[in-house]
């Protein structure tokens, strides 16, 4: 079969700037509010949010470049329709559960969620699970970077790494100016952007390609098990591949801190229920489009390539709107961690060596990580292959370091002891980074041998030291 070729359309640029321009008057007038002054309002807005505006940053903050360029884009390429239309299920779940513990989050009050460790593991475990969640952060926000480098190759022709340096120049000026103020107002605006930009992808590229017809035809051609519903997956593919994404929201600090943010417990539900449904509409038509560009490019792109390709064949207004829906999901997921990430570092790692740092030294510690983990992240994107690496390396890490030890300090906080959750997030983290260095031994995932092993640890060491820990 002969393939098509992907031809940069300049004009899209136009629809994309405007994009960034509505983003940088958001920064800017965030900027220009005297209640940014502290630390907690900073990272909080001011405890004020409500429930439209949660339902936006958890969408937002949740869908970037690893859905647009990672995840269910490369899962459609390589694999299958139906498994990365099921790669939403996961987020489902982790909603569900979020859901339920979200009240007990927000009675805690905490500014971070290696501050709601520390409650049950101590003073080390929080600056442990902060230099943890500031990895993995830094990590998810370049691939953002990337992500966004290759709309604006997509649009511009220009090379794939220039661009990614404006992307996180970018994101940096996003995310110091204002905050989670900023934040979440970007985001809310992103999401209405998102709707628009895919469903008038959808509603011009499939009429365009040939209708549903064309896709069963080509389908059996060139990829015959691609609308199997396994895809040629086992059930260890279907664990190893949705299991990072899913252990990542249960211990993510961005979810956390934005449970924190809100006005009430009700809105942090309603804005829950959103997201949810948010997930079930957005994802699937992601995974769809995907699939779409797989079969109508091949193997002219790579995978992270075949959501946005399909932005070139459409007229510049519509492939604009597609690209700039994209800019939002990976402008509000990389300002978002990257936000994140500093304010671990500098509220847990910071003033644990720094006793009584007044707040707008914190705060200007905080500005400070922003812009020199914002370019550390463009260092990261020299050790992976691919973005879907980087994304299953960074969920990883979370989801073995972190969630296992975190979840358990919230729902059975007696149950467990510091040396426990120390064991669970170190054994966690050193075994995601020995076992990727060596190349997943056994053709074993990373994450079904770290995730099980820091519950064990989380167990066994928390029921030998119980007794002791009592007695103190």
């Amino acid at each position: 079969m002969q393939y098509h070729e992907m031809v940069a359309q300049p004009k899209m640029l136009i629809v994309i700037a405007a994009y960034f321009v509505v983003v940088f008057a958001f920064a800017f007038l965030a900027r220009k509010q005297k209640n940014r002054d502290s630390i907690k309002e900073f990272a909080l807005a001011g405890k004020g949010l409500g429930s439209f505006v949660l339902m936006a940053t958890f969408m937002a903050s949740w869908m970037g470049g690893g859905a647009v360029a990672g995840s269910i884009n490369s899962i459609a390429y390589t694999t299958g329709l139906f498994p990365s239309i099921c790669y939403a299920s996961g987020s489902i779940f982790a909603i569900v559960i979020l859901f339920a513990i979200g009240p007990i989050v927000r009675k805690r009050g905490k500014l971070t969620t290696a501050a709601l460790i520390e409650d049950s593991y101590g003073t080390n475990a929080r600056v442990l699970s902060a230099v943890i969640i500031a990895l993995a952060s830094f990590s998810i926000v370049s691939y953002q970077l990337r992500a966004m480098g290759i709309i604006l190759n997509a649009t511009t022709g220009f090379d794939v790494n220039i661009m990614t340096l404006v992307a996180c120049i970018v994101i940096i000026i996003a995310t110091a100016s204002g905050g989670l103020d900023s934040v979440v107002k970007i985001d809310a605006f992103s999401v209405c952007l998102m709707l628009v930009g895919l469903f008038a992808a959808f509603a011009y590229i499939l009429p365009h390609v040939g209708g549903i017809s064309w896709i069963v035809e080509t389908t059996k051609e060139v990829n015959p098990q691609g609308l199997t519903f396994t895809g040629g997956w086992t059930a260890k593919d279907y664990l190893a591949n949705y299991a990072p994404g899913f252990l990542l929201a249960l211990g993510d600090n961005n979810l956390y801190q934005r449970m924190a943010a809100a006005k009430g417990d009700r809105n942090v539900q309603i804005g829950m229920i959103g997201w949810a449904l948010g997930t079930i509409i957005v994802l699937p038509a992601i995974a769809f489009l995907s699939y779409i560009g797989r079969l109508y490019f091949g193997d002219n792109i790579i995978a992270s390539q075949s959501f946005i390709a399909l932005s070139t064949i459409c007229p510049w207004v519509i492939g604009g709107l597609m690209m700039a829906s994209c800019s939002g999901f990976i402008l509000t997921t990389g300002n978002s961690y990257l936000l994140s990430g500093a304010t671990n570092l500098a509220t847990d790692v910071y003033t644990h060596f720094k006793k009584g740092a007044p707040d707008k030294q914190v705060l200007k510690v905080t500005k400070i990580c922003i812009v020199v983990f914002g370019i550390a992240s463009l260092v990261i994107l020299q050790f992976f292959p691919s973005i879907l690496a980087i994304q299953y390396w960074a969920s990883t890490i979370v989801g073995a370091g972190i969630t296992p030890a975190l979840l358990a300090s919230v729902v059975c906080p007696s149950k467990v002891t510091k040396a426990g959750g120390l064991a669970s997030m170190a054994g966690g983290t050193i075994l995601t980074i020995v076992w990727e260095m060596l190349g997943q031994p056994y053709g074993l995932a990373t994450v079904l041998v770290a995730f099980p092993v820091s519950v064990a640890l989380l167990v066994i060491v928390s029921a030998c030291t119980h007794k002791k820990a009592a007695a103190q």
